[in-house]
């Protein structure tokens, strides 16, 4: 790690944090986005409590996937006028560090709205999830960090394509399944309407593939922005 890497991660990381606190373009947009979702998803499948318990991890993973690719799409949006991208590409910052606080912007904005989404969904679905609150946080924390390192490196493919809404949601969407799917099956182990595994065990899988993919999103989006 060179000595430039945290001065430039806080710099990028301080810019991209100011403008949202000023703007809340994204976070507005994609918590807006989340709750009309959720209200879909709780009034489509809303029955009887057996029901709702069975369908609500598939519901909350599906907003997390939607508003997640959301969010991500709008990592380099601002980059693109005035080509801000280009000098930042051009600059001496490490490549590292850019990813790493565009990375870390796109987790607290997925996480702030599923912090509004979850409990929105367990009123509205009348689930009581204050007895395994903690455990399925953490669930949500590890998917979430999972879906911006695979989708964060390759929003960069996004930046001057001509369909970019189009184009991201197509390559994120394969890519992070192996995450919505951990999960999806270990939040249903969390609330009892899964015989599978444990969810702990659930937790680890998502935990390995955070680190694997992560890796691989470091080493190669030096090359992607290069490209």
């Amino acid at each position: 790690m060179s000595a430039q890497f945290w001065p430039c991660f806080k710099a990028i990381l301080k810019k991209d944090l100011k403008i949202e606190l000023r703007s809340k373009e994204t976070l507005a947009t994609v918590s807006l986005f989340g709750v009309v979702l959720t209200f879909l998803f709780a009034f489509g499948f809303m029955g009887d409590p057996a029901t709702n318990l069975a369908v609500a991890p598939g519901v909350l993973w599906a907003a997390l996937l939607f508003t997640g690719s959301l969010s991500v799409g709008r990592t380099f949006a601002r980059e693109q006028e005035n080509s801000a991208f280009t000098a930042l590409a051009l600059s001496p910052a490490p490549r590292s560090a850019i990813l790493a606080a565009k990375v870390l912007v796109n987790i607290a904005v997925m996480l702030g709205v599923m912090l509004v989404i979850t409990p929105l969904l367990a009123i509205l679905m009348h689930i009581d999830l204050s007895t395994n609150l903690f455990a399925l946080m953490s669930l949500i924390t590890l998917s979430t960090v999972g879906f911006a390192l695979v989708a964060t490196p390759l929003a960069v493919m996004a930046v001057g394509a001509r369909f970019p809404e189009v184009l991201l949601p197509m390559v994120v969407f394969p890519l992070v399944t192996p995450v919505m799917i951990c999960g999806v099956r270990g939040s249903a182990a969390l609330l009892g309407t899964s015989a599978d595994l444990d969810y702990l065990a659930w937790t680890q899988m998502i935990l390995a593939f955070d680190m694997m993919i992560g890796g691989g999103a470091f080493f190669l989006f030096d090359w992607m922005v290069s490209e």
